[in-house]
Formats: C-alpha cells, sequence, structure tokens
C-alpha cells in the first residue's frame, strides 16, 4: 500500500479528551474523524472495536497524569493509522512481521507522515472539531539556534523531513507504549496476546551500553550570565522578578518544570515551602508518577524568594500561604509549564544578548540550544560533587540512587576527558 499520509486524527488533547463521553458517540463533534472512520470500517470492519478499546486505554491512562496519555496517545494513534491505512489491518490481525514492519516504519517515516512542527490535530470551525490539515503523526525538529536565526531573520522556517529518524529513547517509549496497549487489549479478551516483549528483544533500535551519556546543561559561565541578567532585569523593572525567580528555583531545587506549573490536580502554592522542628526549610512538589516528595531548601535561595514575596504583596494586598507560587501578571492563578518555559526563555535571551556584546560568541550560540529543563541538570551536575548521591537522589526524585548515579556521575564526559588528557603512555 502506499505510504501516503491519507488519515485523520483521532484523539483530542487530555483537556478536552477527559471531557468526552466513553462512546463512539464521542465523534459526534469531530465530523472530520466520524468521516475517516466510517470509510475505513467499510474494508476493515473491526476498525470501530479497535477505536472503542483504544479509547477506554486512553480513558485508563488519562487519570494518571497528562504527560503519560500524551506520550501513550501519541503511539497508539500512530498504530491505528498505520494499521488501517497501511497495512490494511485491524490491530488485533496484527502479526509479529506486521509489527516488525511497523517498528520500521516509526523509526524511519515516510516524509508524508511527518510535519514541519507539532501542531494541534484539531481547530474549532463553526463550533466543532475540525482536522488541522497541518497535522501529521510525526513532526521534523529543527536545531532551537536554526528557528531562532530564521524567526530573527524573518525567514520560512523549513524541517527537512526526508531521513526523519526516531532517536533511541523515542523508540524505547514507542516499544513500551505498544506493548501496554497490547497488555490491555490481552486483559480485555480482545487481543490475543501481547507480542511486543519479543518483538523488543530482537529489536535493532534499542542500543544497550550507549558510548556517550552527555547530559545537556548550562556550562558554569553561562549560568553566571543567566542569573546575573535576570537579577539585572529585576533590579531594573520588577516585572521580572517572576523571572529571576523561576532560574533560581528550577536551578537551585532541581526542579522539572511541571513541578512548578498549575495542574489539574496540584496547584503549587507558598504554604508548600515548609520548615521542620529542626528549622529545616523545604519545598512540597508533586513529581513524575504523582509522588510527592519534598526538596531541600538552601540558605542560598532565600533572598529570591523573599524579593519574590515582596513584590507579590506590593501588587496584591491578599498575597498569602495560598496564593499561587508562580502567579500570572494578568488574571489570576499559577502558570501552565509552556507558560514557565516562555518566562525561561527570556531570560536565557537576556544572557545571550550580553555574552555575544562581551564577546563569548562560542558559548552564546550554544546557549540558545538550552531548554528549561537544562537548569535543573546544570544544578544537580554542579552540586554531585559535594552532596551524598543518596540526598541527591532523593531531592531530584529519582526512584534509585543508581539512576542519580548513571546520569550526574557516569555521564560527565568533559571532566573524564579534562582528567584523562594528562595520562602517560
Amino acid at each position: 500500500m502506499s505510504k501516503a499520509f491519507n488519515a485523520c486524527p483521532l484523539f483530542d488533547a487530555h483537556k478536552s479528551f477527559v471531557r468526552l463521553p466513553m462512546a463512539i458517540k464521542m465523534l459526534d463533534g469531530y465530523p472530520d474523524s466520524k468521516l475517516f472512520l466510517d470509510k475505513i470500517c467499510k474494508p476493515i470492519p473491526d476498525a470501530r472495536e479497535d477505536f472503542l478499546y483504544t479509547q477506554s486505554f486512553l480513558k485508563s491512562y488519562s487519570r494518571k497524569s497528562e504527560a503519560t496519555f500524551r506520550g501513550y496517545r501519541n503511539e497508539v494513534e500512530r498504530l491505528l493509522l498505520w494499521a488501517w491505512t497501511i497495512a490494511g489491518k485491524s490491530v488485533i490481525q496484527l502479526k509479529r512481521p506486521d509489527l516488525e514492519t511497523y517498528f520500521d516504519f516509526v523509526h524511519n517515516p515516510p516524509a508524508a507522515w511527518v510535519g514541519d512542527s507539532v501542531q494541534d490535530r484539531f481547530k474549532i470551525i463553526g463550533g466543532e472539531c475540525r482536522q488541522n490539515k497541518n497535522w501529521r503523526p510525526f513532526a521534523g525538529k529543527l536545531a532551537k539556534e536554526d528557528r531562532k536565526q530564521a524567526t530573527l531573520e524573518g525567514a520560512d522556517i523549513k524541517v527537512s523531513k526526508d531521513g526523519h529518524t526516531l532517536s533511541h529513547e523515542a523508540m524505547k517509549i514507542c516499544y513500551s507504549a505498544v506493548s501496554a496497549y497490547y497488555d490491555y487489549l490481552t486483559d480485555e479478551g480482545y487481543a490475543f496476546g501481547n507480542p511486543i516483549p519479543a518483538i523488543r528483544k530482537q529489536s535493532p533500535y534499542l542500543i544497550k551500553g550507549a558510548t556517550q551519556k552527555t547530559i545537556k546543561r548550562l556550562s558554569d559561565l553561562q549560568w553566571d550570565f543567566v542569573l546575573e541578567c535576570a537579577e539585572t532585569a529585576a533590579d531594573k523593572d520588577p516585572m521580572h522578578e517572576r523571572t529571576l525567580f523561576v532560574i533560581a528555583t528550577l536551578k537551585t531545587l532541581y526542579l522539572r518544570v511541571s513541578e512548578l506549573s498549575d495542574r489539574a490536580n496540584w496547584q503549587p502554592v507558598w504554604k508548600h515551602y515548609w520548615q521542620d522542628s529542626d528549622g529545616n526549610n523545604w519545598l512540597k512538589v508533586l513529581g513524575k508518577g504523582n509522588k510527592l516528595r519534598d526538596v531541600s531548601v538552601p540558605s542560598a535561595l532565600f533572598p529570591y524568594i523573599d524579593r519574590y514575596q515582596r513584590y507579590r504583596s506590593s501588587l496584591n494586598s491578599s498575597f498569602g500561604v495560598n496564593s499561587a507560587l508562580v502567579a500570572k501578571n494578568r488574571g489570576s492563578g499559577g502558570m501552565t509549564s509552556r507558560q514557565l518555559r516562555r518566562i525561561v526563555q527570556e531570560g536565557f535571551d537576556l544572557a545571550y544578548d550580553k555574552m555575544m556584546a562581551e564577546g563569548f560568541g562560542g558559548e552564546a550560540k550554544a546557549l540558545r540550544e538550552a531548554t528549561t529543563h537544562w537548569l535543573r541538570h546544570t544544578g544537580a551536575s554542579q552540586d554531585i560533587a559535594t552532596r551524598p548521591l543518596k540526598h541527591m537522589s532523593d531531592d531530584l526524585g529519582h526512584a534509585s540512587m543508581g539512576t542519580t548515579d548513571q546520569i550526574y556521575i557516569q555521564s560527565d564526559m568533559k571532566e573524564r576527558a579534562k582528567s584523562g588528557k594528562g595520562r602517560d603512555v
């Protein structure tokens, strides 16, 4: 069959999906998806059952977290669309050779299945969720520096879709999600077994013992510029107090951006900063897997906390322990992960401009690739040499010290290279 993209998205974003009823009539507000499914059901009658069981599978995972739902939705939706439009089969008709072919397809999808950027699946038109024609199951990636440069120059952003391949980590997620999916279908009596574990064992895409495990972090020079520029901006304009607080907190407490954001099941507020009977300070956060943990707060962070609290108090006389930890400048409530990333990027941009002006062009260009998550890695990388591994693991929210060791000790390639240069023959 042709590998042209002749499909339609099936499952909406988490916020919309969780409000929908558990029935085929769910597609009543999605005319393009309904038409697509009706068309598919003519040659593949089981496609309707595929859809219903997949919808139930995603409903069960939507209860866990938005991130888990999004990852599983992306993977099983790709599988459905491939099975129906390319293999011409129901997902329960796919045999081991079919699924091996599918993983080959996912690892290197045809250009027609790859979009220029991440797009919403649907657009609201006339009160209905219509298919976004620009959406594709895969999204091409452009280096952050190239995207920024194209924006500055006013040029069209072009992403090469030929030769698009999924990374080792992306393939691991794909195998895990599809395996969980077939486990669910088997438990429900719809599928006859889960062939994915056997396929995964023989996969050429899951590489063990990678030779280079580098973490993406800011250099000491980059971090100095980021913090200094955020402080200078806040001194000049109180509107930047929030930028300074967010950047300092994410780096110092090794937080994921989601742990500082407002979510459906967790709203970070000021009472989550607390002090124990010995005078030790902590921040309570909800991390991955809906696990609560207390992160130790060093004394050095309190000047940044105090100045942001003073700023918030000057804006609102009712500011108190139940106020959102990071608040919107307009409106009420906390901020989303996307909004927090935008704030951090503004801080990175200030540092980039200053570094370029002072002749640190190489370090400045490297900063263009930085993301919010680099702040977490930067803080942990700087502290790992002076804090016990168990303490680092607990503050980072890792399930085991082995994870912390693997990421922040064994992976420090620059330090290993530095110490190895002076070896004698």
